[in-house]
């Protein structure tokens, strides 16, 4: 599935990996892409595949603080040669029902997984911004 501008991810997409950004320029805006209701067993695997490192950014929102993130991602920076070490960033697994992607570049990819309440969350975020994993609540 092809996620290139903001919209709603479905039930019936469960299991599907949606590609991030598939144009040549990568993502047309920033983009939010909107998880469904919470149910046990969904799961989507997002993955950043632009022809180059993107100017626009890419969120993935829950809708609610109640059905908030678990887990984190780690962010490594390739162009930063002073700290080339991955680094993890973790919500507050409380309440961060947003996680935003700052300017993906090829090798992102996020894997979310709900318990009919919580997502949980894991992956690797690769791109050039200082701080490109942030988590937010609603």
């Amino acid at each position: 599935t092809k996620g290139t501008t903001t919209g709603a991810i479905t039930a019936a997409m469960s299991g599907r990996t949606i590609i991030v950004g598939p144009l040549a320029a990568g993502l047309a805006a920033d983009s939010i892409f909107s998880l469904p209701t919470a149910a046990d067993g969904l799961n989507y695997r997002f993955v950043y595949v632009g022809g180059a490192a993107d100017a626009e950014d890419f969120q993935l929102n829950t809708g609610s603080n109640t059905n908030f993130f678990i887990g984190g991602l780690t962010q490594f920076d390739p162009t930063d040669d002073t700290e080339n070490e991955p680094v993890p960033i973790f919500g507050n697994n409380s309440s961060n029902s947003r996680v935003n992607i700052l300017t993906p570049n090829i090798g992102t990819s996020v894997e979310v997984y709900c318990d009919g309440t919580n997502w949980f969350l894991s992956g690797i975020v690769i791109s050039a911004t200082a701080t490109a994993v942030t988590f937010a609540d609603q």
